[in-house]
């Protein structure tokens, strides 16, 4: 079977998968990509002027696969497919569609109501351009069985496609929260034993780009910041090797007694990074809630159930992540230093429920301008002191380290 006959076959199969969890925002950017380059070729070098932010973001995957010829796009795309398959996999709920299979690619789900039929005739119509999955979960606000927080492709031919408009692009940083986390778990010995088959130009580090904001956008330096000073203690970790050791200009000292010392700041680097996401995903949904309670949903493209719903909380949901017992104890320092957060989203979700949405959401953007001074002045301060403590603590490691040898 041709590149061609799979690349047609996988894209009407992934038409009507419906997976068991919904696959995270990079995937189905990722799958949007590759079917883009499969049958667009190249993507244009730059954005239109009323491009959105969901747009951006489409156009930033698609030029990620500049270059890739169209065949090996296509094999590309059903890799990619039978991997989320495998990762996410398919959930049965009853339906009269097959899988894999002919006749219709949309929702096979027979209902009583006309109204649920127009709502899976649209979520047809929005999948058919990519062959992004359907989702496993509605969002029974805004009766859609499309995930809100995946931007849904375009149909190029059809300029009347309006699917798009509204699309909340859920924060990635939050999806890669419990990647980071595991990646602070990485116990000493895991990590020096890392670093002594790791090339010093290829870094775990060096390889980290912004979550939160588009790499040129200026809000990104702090971000970009906490990236390029652990690349660089990572970089003295992996070059240190050449200078220290048997045979080296300090002999005496294995390398390892300086990676041990440095081990501390490698993990709270990452729980700052941790932090960073969580308090930009925060002050984000603060600053868009204000803009729609001033101008309307309609103008910003961002009603306010939606940013509850995707990410204030999933934002607190993740502190509250943060402090389980499992976690290391930087990660655990920075959920407890991001209680307060989870307790402003919770009681403004509190308020929604009895109040209504508008309320909900004064009362969320309110207490977060009052607690101005805490997201601006007393986090970074912790910051700061939790590098301080993890450099002292760095000493004790590198004398295990020594005693060791």
């Amino acid at each position: 079977m041709t590149a061609a006959s799979n690349f047609r076959q996988k894209t009407h199969f992934m038409k009507s998968w419906k997976p068991q969890r919904p696959p995270s925002n990079r995937d189905r950017l990722e799958l949007y990509a590759l079917h883009k380059q499969s049958v667009s070729g190249d993507a244009p070098t730059s954005d239109p002027p009323s491009a959105s932010v969901a747009d951006k973001a489409k156009l930033t995957a698609w030029r990620s696969k500049m270059g890739l010829s169209q065949q090996d796009a296509m094999e590309a795309y059903v890799v990619e497919c039978e991997r989320q398959v495998q990762l996410y996999g398919t959930r049965d709920d009853g339906s009269r569609s097959s899988a894999g299979g002919g006749g219709n690619s949309g929702s096979g789900a027979t209902t009583s109501s006309s109204q649920q039929q127009q709502q899976n005739n649209n979520q047809h119509n929005q999948q058919q351009s990519s062959g992004a999955p359907a989702s496993s979960q509605s969002t029974p606000m805004y009766h859609s069985t499309t995930p809100q927080n995946t931007p849904a492709a375009q149909n190029n031919s059809n300029n009347n496609n309006n699917d798009d408009d509204g699309v909340l692009l859920c924060p990635r940083g939050l999806a890669a929260i419990p990647l980071l986390c595991a990646a602070a778990s990485e116990s000493r010995s895991a990590y020096l034993a890392r670093l002594q088959v790791t090339h010093p130009s290829n870094g775990w580090w060096a390889k980290q780009e912004p979550l939160c904001l588009e790499v040129n956008n200026p809000l990104s330096i702090p971000e970009k910041l906490i990236i390029g000073i652990a690349c660089q203690i990572e970089r003295i970790s992996l070059v240190v090797s050449e200078y220290m050791g048997h045979g080296q200009a300090v002999s005496l000292l294995s390398p390892r007694v300086l990676q041990a010392f440095l081990w501390p700041v490698h993990n709270v680097f990452l729980s700052i990074w941790v932090l960073w996401i969580l308090v930009c995903t925060y002050l984000g949904s603060m600053v868009s809630m204000s803009q729609t309670l001033l101008f309307g949903a309609k103008r910003t493209n961002t009603p306010l159930g939606r940013l509850f719903l995707e990410e204030i909380l999933p934002a607190a949901r993740a502190v509250e992540s943060l402090c389980e017992q499992h976690q290391t104890i930087s990660v655990r320092m920075s959920g407890l230093a991001l209680m307060p957060m989870m307790i402003l989203c919770d009681v403004a979700n509190g308020v929604v429920g009895r109040l209504g949405i508008l309320v909900g959401s004064v009362v969320f953007v309110g207490m977060g301008a009052c607690g101005w001074w805490y997201w601006l002045c007393v986090l970074p301060w912790l910051a700061v002191c939790s590098v301080c403590l993890a450099v002292m603590s760095g000493w004790c490691f590198g004398l295990i380290e020594l005693s060791g040898n």
